[in-house]
């Protein structure tokens, strides 16, 4: 599944240069092709996060987690659990966007510890808007996530809170329903920190999007 995944995701960023090279730079996701209608700043061709007409899309996700976390032989052991997320962001141009998000992973169990983990993401987002709406892509993501876990249990060496920054990475699928609405699909990887050392955790998520215009 793994293989599978990582394949598809670097099919992903293969391609997405050249799909870059087939779009017009005049065909604007959020707006009608002016800069002036796109908020996009003048003479550069992109919009910035600190432009109010950067924002251009919220969602939440619901789905599936997976941590890649030692556990004690012999014990019960649950590296799976629910997880869910909510983000917002814009893009640039065309071609490329971002997102922050807040993640809760769920719960793992390992043995006699339960480990909670959480996350707060930025995430560069490169992929190409198509459909009559422009409202389906496919796209990649990148970025860096700032963790936290808690384990709780007696075990000592594993036991406690961490946190830290990790990397974030990812593949997409946006498919419109209507102009505003679309389902949003996404597997992505984030490493958290634990106690006896670095783990990452897989998921599997489904949603909503919506798109301001």
């Amino acid at each position: 599944m793994k293989t599978t995944i990582t394949a598809a995701l670097a099919g992903v960023c293969v391609a997405l240069p050249g799909f870059a090279l087939a779009q017009s730079a005049t065909d604007p996701v959020y707006g009608s092709g002016s800069a002036a209608s796109t908020g996009q700043s003048a003479g550069s061709g992109l919009t910035m996060p600190y432009e109010s007409s950067f924002w251009g899309h919220v969602g939440i996700n619901f789905g599936k987690s997976e941590i890649d976390a030692r556990c004690v032989a012999g014990l019960n052991c649950d590296r799976k659990d629910s997880i869910w997320r909510v983000y917002g962001g814009g893009r640039f141009n065309n071609i490329f966007g971002g997102e922050i998000g807040y993640t809760d992973f769920g719960d793992f169990t390992r043995g006699p510890s339960e480990t909670e983990a959480q996350s707060v993401d930025f995430t560069l987002l490169a992929g190409i808007p198509f459909g009559a709406n422009k409202n389906w892509a496919v796209f990649g993501k990148l970025g860096a996530a700032y963790t936290r876990t808690e384990v709780s249990g007696a075990l000592p060496g594993i036991s406690g809170d961490e946190d830290g920054w990790g990397p974030r990475y990812g593949i997409g699928l946006q498919a419109g329903l209507t102009r505003n609405w679309a389902i949003r699909a996404d597997w992505d990887r984030t490493r958290t920190s634990l106690r006896e050392g670095d783990a990452d955790i897989d998921s599997l998520t489904v949603g909503a999007q919506y798109t301001f215009r």
